[in-house]
């Protein structure tokens, strides 16, 4: 049922479908309505811009200073941990594949709104978790790329005439569809038909919008709008900071939202994509690779970050020596490829949380004592095994932030990258790590560029490609 409602390119080109459920139908029950969202979710969680070697994740690593590319040839790793991006075969699909998920989000607003058979609990519901997946396609969109046009409907020809929109705009949108999503998903988690409560934690709830809000108004500045968000999570007993070997289980306390992995014996993809072994397809006794052939390890950059008695160093990451030679990998997510099932794709935890909240405190002057920046911070140091932060001093402990920022969430979802540009430091580490990656680095290689097919068949882009980068 998943896989022919979100067929939508079917629908289009096979005449007078039998075996396809048109919209009507979808949006007559609750259970078909909401079939329509857990499609999206299962598509998420399959190898791609969430999942995989050819993630999000893994590419604003290479873009940034979290991982080596050692692949031989010149592939799209190597192109982008070398900071050397011209996308003139389209190589980056990130624009096309968020706006596909956008389309999808699109078209089941206009559904759901038009329906008059839903259960209002289940229409709210479904109403606000599209809303959700909108809102956080359009926050990638907008820090990958800036400025990108704002789709909200599923006209095809009225949105090819819809220029680049600026960012501020495009963020105005995200924090409309998020504070509406708030007041319509449940405070509780709810299964597969969208209204039983249940104890997984994949589809968005209060908490969940609330979390994504926090972080979207962090990058916005908002620091109290920030604060109070993270607020609303932190104080929900059921979120826990657990010990690192635990938080990446599907079992998880410190989760917020997962992804539920789909694939027949399959865990996540990461596991796939960043446990390494010996050898490999192009030289046995060379560096070491996934399962798909590919070869990223952790840079030494931030390798050399953790202090020894981190706890996160020794759950989060591990190690394969070949010839002498030592390569550290990201182990947050242990299984590749095996059953059963340990593992969910964690997508917020309740750690950003704790240190969304720190530096909004930060630059709200509360430094010290139980409501001020020192206590978010130490609870995050304090399950990593580290000793308290002690410092006052507003700009020692938004160093210590960003530290912590960069020690807790690497090679999840881009956070060093994006954290990069949003701070103003992009260009400053840049063009020091640029070129011991063996590229060089310009301001405008801090965007990603448009997909060359992408402005061809879109004329109202056309002129407008990310500066530095060819449009032909």
């Amino acid at each position: 049922m998943c896989l022919n409602i979100c067929s939508c390119k079917k629908l289009i080109e096979v005449d007078n479908p039998r075996n396809l459920i048109v919209a009507e139908q979808v949006y007559a029950s609750d259970l078909t309505a909401s079939a329509v969202l857990t499609g999206i979710y299962s598509d998420m969680t399959k190898n791609g811009i969430f999942n995989g070697p050819y993630s999000i994740t893994r590419f604003c690593a290479l873009s940034a200073d979290e991982l080596v590319s050692n692949t031989p040839g010149g592939d799209l790793l190597t192109f982008v941990y070398t900071n050397a991006l011209t996308n003139q075969g389209g190589e980056l699909r990130f624009w096309s594949d968020l706006y596909a998920y956008i389309f999808r989000a699109n078209a089941a607003i206009e559904g759901i709104n038009a329906s008059g058979k839903l259960s209002p609990p289940v229409k709210a519901q479904l109403l606000g978790e599209a809303k959700f997946i909108r809102a956080l396609m359009y926050f990638y969109l907008v820090n990958l790329y800036g400025d990108v046009p704002l789709l909200t409907g599923t006209n095809v020809q009225a949105n090819f005439t819809i220029p680049r929109t600026s960012a501020s705009s495009v963020y105005s949108q995200i924090i409309k569809d998020l504070t509406e999503a708030q007041n319509e998903v449940a405070s509780n988690y709810v299964g597969g038909d969208a209204k039983t409560t249940t104890m997984f934690r994949v589809r968005p709830n209060k908490a969940v919008v609330a979390a994504l809000l926090a972080r979207v108004y962090l990058y916005q500045e908002k620091w109290s709008d920030a604060e109070q968000q993270s607020d609303k999570v932190i104080a929900d007993a059921s979120y826990q900071l657990g010990t690192p070997d635990q938080t990446f289980l599907l079992t998880s306390t410190e989760a917020i939202w997962q992804l539920q992995p789909v694939a027949l014996n399959e865990n996540t993809y990461e596991g796939d994509a960043n446990i390494l072994f010996s050898g490999g397809p192009f030289d046995p006794d060379g560096p070491s690779y996934d399962r798909n052939g590919k070869s990223v390890y952790l840079s030494k950059f931030l390798f050399n970050a953790f202090s020894n008695n981190d706890l996160r160093k020794t759950v989060w990451i591990d190690s394969v020596t070949v010839t002498g030679v030592n390569y550290p990998f990201t182990y947050k997510y242990k299984a590749r490829g095996q059953a059963p099932r340990t593992e969910y794709l964690v997508m917020l935890r309740l750690a950003e949380q704790y240190l969304i909240r720190a530096e909004a405190r930060a630059k709200l002057s509360k430094i010290a004592g139980s409501d001020g920046a020192l206590s978010d911070l130490n609870r995050v140091r304090q399950r990593a095994g580290l000793p308290d932060f002690s410092s006052t001093d507003p700009v020692a402990v938004l160093q210590e932030v960003a530290l912590q920022r960069r020690l807790e969430l690497f090679m999840e979802f881009g956070h060093r990258w994006l954290d990069l540009k949003r701070t103003g430091k992009v260009n400053e580490v840049m063009q020091d790590i640029a070129p011991k990656k063996g590229g060089n680095w310009q301001p405008y290689k801090s965007l990603y560029p448009i997909p060359v097919d992408e402005i061809r068949k879109t004329p109202v882009l056309q002129g407008h490609q990310n500066p530095g980068y060819p449009e032909s």
